[in-house]
């Protein structure tokens, strides 16, 4: 999804959280108190700070019927509509002036028109970006209005259904806007019990755009929290004391608040970091914490390995500790004293299998796709990665499939596969092609055979000599040569 610039400022995924402190109402029509709270966003460590630009006659008429009456459970409550928006207006005379301070300060300054005339003003001062309001995101010919100066949107989304976001989404997307949402709760207050914040990556889904928050609750938990789940701008109220009073004061932060609420969403930035496996550099010197195998007895010269004379204990020493049931009744090349880490220079035979898993994914496929494995396979068509992961996963949840992987002293060498029928067992194997013509294939395909025993059988295209050198080696013999394909079958004892 598309990231957007304001102010040269890059907002969007991978991009550090945009902060924007908003003053609305909180000037108290004192311009000199709207300039100090101006300078304090910037001391606080916001990116940005947004105004609201109406008159009261632009957004509603001065009528004190019922439906203009503020309900009793508001915090405007006794007031007209008219007689609150002409208390919290910013007078459009400070403008200039607002935007100078902002520009002293280094610090982004736009704003929230709430008709057409505001952004034809706006437009004069050649504001960077435009907000568009909770209430007003229904208001199409307001979004078409500022759409169709080309700057970057935001968009509060408070009470809107999901359809009215998307018919505010494609009006603006019509007319090429660079749009960011935010997740709000249009409650002033908010209850956090209300703000839904998993509702933010959903939104990302949903609309394919960056989402930020704009919250109106108390304390920066929301805020923060926002963040961790992907939230690239924050929207909050500024104040410089709740004490003043004001129509927002009482959901608004003071100064310390603020500052506080952008040095824990710093630290919560740093701590999502990037998407990393493996340990972190102070982490690495922890790993000889992990556990190895080691001999846990003196162990004599040519004594075979049990579960009484080594086991898997730390330090991180010795092998792997996955290689334990590969090593028990195999034999010590050397004598060990107790508390030697086992390496396998110290085993006789290093050769063994194991079950695949899916982390061999990206191995088998490259071995299925090399040029001498596809030559030699019954179908030469290189395998996607999506075809195998198919496969992979069908195989490894199939009762009736062995997948065995094996390794020589830890080194992957090959891969053998053993599909069970009623009374037999079908072998396929591949030989990794820098492990081929080391003797590698036969120790490997009988070590599979000896592990089910019984009767076994393959399949090996004519021409495959390598593959029938193999089913010779142990003990299958040819039953017939069938349209291209050569038929071994044979019986080999389990190996206990």
């Amino acid at each position: 999804m598309d990231s957007i610039t304001i102010d040269n400022r890059v907002i969007g995924a991978g991009a550090p959280v945009y902060v924007v402190a908003e003053i609305s109402a909180n000037h108290n029509q004192s311009l000199e108190r709207a300039t100090e709270l101006i300078r304090a966003a910037a001391d606080c460590g916001a990116n940005a700070v947004k105004i609201q630009t109406y008159t009261a006659d632009t957004l509603t008429i001065d009528c004190n019927s019922d439906g203009f009456l503020i309900a009793s459970d508001s915090p405007w409550a006794g007031k007209t509509l008219y007689e609150l928006y002409r208390e919290a207006y910013t007078p459009w005379e400070w403008h200039p002036e607002l935007i100078a301070t902002a520009r002293r300060c280094g610090i982004t300054i736009f704003s929230s028109p709430f008709d057409t005339t505001a952004v034809d003003f706006l437009e004069q001062l050649d504001i960077p970006a435009y907000k568009i309001a909770s209430f007003e995101l229904v208001d199409i010919p307001l979004l078409q209005r500022v759409a169709e100066t080309g700057k970057p949107v935001i968009v509060s989304t408070g009470m809107a259904s999901k359809a009215e976001v998307h018919e505010a989404v494609h009006t603006l997307r019509t007319h090429g806007s660079n749009i960011v949402l935010l997740k709000c709760t249009s409650s002033y207050p908010a209850s956090v019990d209300e703000m839904h914040l998993r509702t933010i990556p959903e939104m990302r889904d949903e609309f394919s755009l960056n989402i930020g928050l704009s919250d109106h609750t108390l304390g920066f938990l929301a805020a923060t929290s926002a963040v961790a789940l992907g939230a690239c701008m924050i929207e909050k109220h500024l104040t410089l004391r709740r004490s003043d009073g004001g129509p927002d004061s009482g959901f608004s932060m003071e100064p310390h608040e603020f500052r506080e609420m952008v040095n824990n969403i710093r630290q919560v930035e740093r701590s999502l970091g990037k998407c990393v496996y493996g340990g972190s550099d102070d982490e690495r010197k922890n790993l000889v914490f992990r556990r190895s195998l080691y001999a846990v007895r003196d162990i004599e010269e040519g004594e075979r390995f049990t579960l009484e004379n080594i086991r898997s204990i730390r330090p991180a020493h010795g092998l792997h500790p996955r290689y334990l049931p590969a090593l028990l009744g195999r034999k010590a090349t050397r004598s060990l004293n107790r508390g030697t880490p086992l390496t396998w220079s110290a085993v006789d035979s290093t050769l063994f299998l194991r079950a695949a898993t899916p982390a061999d994914g990206d191995l088998l496929l490259a071995w299925r796709n090399d040029p001498d494995t596809r030559r030699n396979s019954h179908t030469n068509a290189p395998v996607t990665a999506n075809e195998h992961q198919r496969w992979l996963a069908t195989s490894l949840a199939t009762a009736s499939r062995r997948l065995f992987i094996a390794e020589d002293a830890g080194v992957p060498v090959g891969s053998v596969r053993a599909d069970l029928g009623h009374d037999y067992c079908e072998l396929s194997w591949t030989v990794a092609p820098e492990a081929r013509n080391k003797g590698f294939g036969k120790k490997m395909v009988l070590t599979a055979a000896q592990k089910i025993g019984g009767c076994m059988k393959a399949q090996i295209k004519e021409g495959n000599d390598a593959s029938v050198s193999i089913a010779r080696a142990i003990g299958l013999h040819l039953d017939e040569i069938r349209d291209g394909v050569m038929y071994f079958s044979g019986h080999v004892d389990r190996a206990d």
